[in-house]
């Protein structure tokens, strides 16, 4: 049961999220990549007041196929595991879409999911994003296909192209 839910900056939303994140992403998925922190953090807390679920949000200019897009960007949606299959992580995630649509006006939403979850993203109307992902890494500007990307379609409906991420994925 969600008591409340808060969207806060991601520093600020550290202090809440931190011991969640750790304990549910140890060891961190993918340890070769390097990740970029979110810029909001969307948190659901339970009637107590202890954290039950955590998704982080990203703004990003980027380009499709050439074209300047503003993606809003998923990433580590989390929930703890003594709430799980309880629906939190749908209704967080609805949340979410709403905030990158409605607030940050993005042009689409971007995720990054293993297979095995692709279920629950594909639920709420991600789809699977067929072309070529660019992404910034230690190593320079790189083909980016460890995990599969979903898009929610807002403005734009992207399917396949050309994406560069102009920085880290998330």
């Amino acid at each position: 049961m969600i008591g409340r839910i808060e969207i806060v900056p991601a520093d600020e939303g550290w202090r809440h999220a931190g011991t969640l994140l750790r304990s549910v992403l140890s060891p961190p998925p993918l340890r070769d990549v390097t990740w970029t922190a979110p810029d909001l953090r969307l948190l659901a807390f339970d009637g107590d007041g202890a954290i039950v679920a955590h998704i982080g949000i990203l703004l990003r200019e980027a380009d499709w196929d050439g074209r300047a897009v503003r993606i809003g960007g998923i990433g580590d949606v989390v929930t703890r595991e003594d709430s799980r299959r309880r629906g939190i992580a749908g209704i967080l995630m609805r949340h979410a879409m709403r905030e990158i649509a409605d607030t940050h006006l993005a042009d689409f939403g971007l995720l990054f999911c293993e297979p095995r979850h692709a279920r629950v993203y594909e639920k709420l109307g991600w789809q699977k994003f067929a072309g070529e992902i660019l992404a910034l890494q230690p190593r320079g500007r790189v083909r980016f296909d460890v995990t599969d990307a979903y898009v929610l379609d807002l403005v734009l409906a992207p399917r396949g192209g050309t994406l560069d991420l102009r920085g880290l994925p998330w």
